[in-house]
């Protein structure tokens, strides 16, 4: 055990040496507030009252200090070391800026619908404990940076020993989910934590879908590896694409979403290209690149197929016994039965003989 917490320990400081300078800041602020909330009267002020979202107390900057409030060590060390690893993934492939916009409209969209929610309730149960418990958590943002890894590696499998050999990138958010409702039923953590990791997905996936600004222009992913149904099990995929494609046309009718569209250079007959709006080429040629390698996977075992006898000499054999002999003239000489016949005028009798030539 002690071994472990030392790798643990030493894998954690190499990551943070990947990791912006924003990530650092995120985890001193995560740290920092830890402490803060063995103060009393602390965690109202940090944490996400419903209640303090409406005159009289209005308390707008809890929107943001919820996500990096948590008050127990464990979902400290959790959330440390979730916001490390999955950061030093995203860096390389996000701008400073990209990621700072990324986490603020997460973060705060996550926390701003979980206090709607607070207030839809309340409205509908007139319960006042509903409005005045409070929340918190880093888990939304977390599930948002998971949605993000799943958007370039889908189908990249988990390594580490503890998680399953055939458990992909693309089952994790759902898996995180499920995980945390779970938790909610066992009353570990309150309904509204739950709910904050759906709405971070949620979030995460609506953003990067459809307003994500691209380096080629334009905005969000439009790409079939991306689509809302790949966040579900394969199983129910369909059905779920059918509806979202139904949904996605009342919201573009809204002017909500914008409108897939192609776009066709016809100056190069010969090869007609199409361009899709937030399609990052380098996505593509990503995927491409997937595409070859298991192609290559595939020839390969076909390769190692069983070589089957060789019939050349069999047939060969069989070829020279089934071939025609070789022709043969014949020659018909007649000869006469007897030279005294031949003297006397006689008839003669004459006698065929074949003779092959």
């Amino acid at each position: 055990m002690y071994h472990q917490a030392q790798r643990l320990v030493a894998l954690v400081a190499q990551q943070m040496q990947k990791v912006s300078i924003a990530t650092k800041a995120f985890c001193a602020i995560l740290i920092a507030f830890y402490l803060l909330s063995f103060i009393p009267g602390v965690e109202e002020n940090l944490a996400m009252t419903p209640s303090y979202v409406v005159p009289p107390k209005v308390k707008i900057w809890t929107l943001v200090t919820a996500t990096f409030y948590e008050n127990r060590i464990i979902f400290v060390l959790l959330d440390l070391i979730a916001l490390i690893g999955l950061s030093s993934v995203l860096h390389p492939l996000w701008s400073l800026k990209e990621y700072l916009v990324f986490t603020g409209v997460v973060s705060t969209v996550s926390v701003l619908s979980g206090t709607v929610l607070c207030l839809f309730l309340y409205f509908v149960t007139q319960n006042m404990a509903v409005i005045f418990s409070n929340f918190h958590g880093l888990v939304g943002l977390v599930c948002g940076y998971i949605v993000a890894v799943k958007q370039f590696y889908p189908d990249s499998t988990l390594s580490p020993p503890p998680v399953p050999p055939t458990l992909r990138v693309k089952h994790v958010p759902l898996l995180v989910v499920l995980t945390y409702l779970v938790l909610s039923l066992c009353k570990v953590v309150s309904p509204t934590v739950c709910w904050l990791s759906l709405s971070g997905t949620l979030t995460a996936w609506t953003y990067l879908r459809f307003f994500q600004p691209r380096e080629q222009g334009g905005r969000g992913d439009m790409t079939e590896e991306f689509a809302f149904a790949t966040l579900l099990p394969e199983i129910v995929q369909p059905p779920v694409a059918a509806f979202s494609r139904a949904l996605y046309n009342v919201l573009v009718a809204a002017k909500l979403c914008p409108k897939l569209s192609q776009t066709y250079n016809m100056d190069e007959p010969s090869s007609i290209k199409i361009a899709l709006p937030g399609v990052n080429p380098a996505d593509a040629q990503r995927r491409q690149q997937r595409a070859l390698k298991a192609l290559d996977e595939r020839l390969s075992k076909t390769d190692q197929a069983p070589t089957w006898p060789s019939l050349d000499d069999n047939s060969q054999d069989e070829a020279g016994s089934l071939e025609p002999s070789s022709p043969q003239t014949l020659e018909v000489k007649v000869e006469a039965s007897g030279s005294a016949q031949k003297d006397q005028g006689m008839p003669v009798s004459a006698k065929p003989t074949i003779v092959p030539k």
